[in-house]
């Protein structure tokens, strides 16, 4: 019996030892998992550059109650274009009773439902004569909330963590990067214009090409939130934009090709769509082409030998 008894008091201890081992584990598990926590930040910090912010929401139109439900509902209503052109309109036209201001890309019945919407959401307050007013009057631009889009799309329909508004450490062109995401174990950067082509000049093209350069991902994405021609211009600007920065034949060594319609790619890393037929399936369309032809995919930012 008391030979039973010193193993139960060995076993014991032994106990207690693996507890405390786990307790430390369980800590030290804590104190990485509290310095980082999102995917992206831990592949980004890997390369070298730390995040030192992102997601900032006091530039975004997003309903304020901190259930899923509102800002689930906010997000299906993004998903389509007319309400994102009527939202950019409601942010130049933050109050009145004139609705024919917020008519430009839909009807005005259309323009009322929408409002009834917001207003459920809590971002609108209507009154019994048919006026409106926008509550959070310090949102001016579309640009972030479109971040903050085009950063659910990557997460509700490819399961792939991202992140949004990211400001790095380290970087050389600086500025912010509109939407990184780790997707199937790959470093995706998107940047997505709210203005239509005719808005997107030389130099946000060649801040774009910086940013990759800083960034190194394997595959990126400039999105223009346009059911309008991407060959017209912002073709044009890439093509400009590469010449400047490899010389005049970069034509022949980096062209500007055509995926499906108004998709392009260059050497299937980067790839310049619009929002016709909609983002989350010229992403998917995009993503795909980058699988399929990913041995293959020549990068301009790694340098002339792609």
């Amino acid at each position: 019996m008391e030979a039973r008894w010193q193993r139960l008091e060995q076993e014991i201890e032994e106990l207690k030892v693996q507890v405390a081992e786990l307790q430390e584990r369980l800590m030290r598990l804590g104190r990485t998992s509290s310095t980082v926590s999102n995917p992206v930040e831990v592949s980004l910090r890997q390369r070298g550059l730390p995040v030192l912010a992102h997601g900032d929401h006091t530039r975004l139109l997003l309903p304020s109650c901190s259930s899923p439900e509102p800002r689930t509902r906010w997000y299906e209503l993004l998903r389509r274009y007319s309400f994102r052109l009527f939202v950019r309109d409601l942010l130049q036209v933050q109050e009145g009773s004139d609705l024919t201001a917020l008519s430009r890309y839909c009807t005005v019945p259309t323009v009322r439902r929408y409002l009834r919407e917001l207003q459920e959401l809590g971002l609108v307050i209507l009154s019994a004569d048919g006026a409106y007013r926008l509550v959070p009057d310090q949102v001016t631009s579309f640009g972030p909330t479109l971040e903050w889009y085009v950063g659910q799309v990557l997460q509700r329909e490819f399961l792939a963590p991202a992140l949004f508004s990211v400001r790095l450490l380290n970087t050389q062109h600086g500025g912010d990067y509109d939407v990184i995401a780790v997707l199937d174990q790959r470093l995706l950067y998107v940047e997505a214009k709210s203005s239509p082509p005719r808005g997107v000049e030389l130099p946000a093209v060649e801040a774009f090409l910086g940013r990759l350069e800083d960034l190194q991902p394997e595959v990126a994405v400039f999105l223009v939130d346009t059911e309008l021609r991407m060959r017209d211009k912002i073709v044009e600007l890439f093509q400009d934009a590469l010449t400047h920065r490899f010389g005049p034949g970069s034509g022949s060594l980096w062209p500007v090709e055509r995926l499906v319609e108004e998709l392009f790619h260059i050497g299937h890393a980067i790839y310049l769509i619009n929002s016709r037929k909609g983002i989350y399936t010229n992403i998917r369309l995009c993503m795909r082409d980058f699988r399929r032809w990913e041995h293959q995919a020549r990068r301009p930012w790694a340098g002339l030998d792609g």
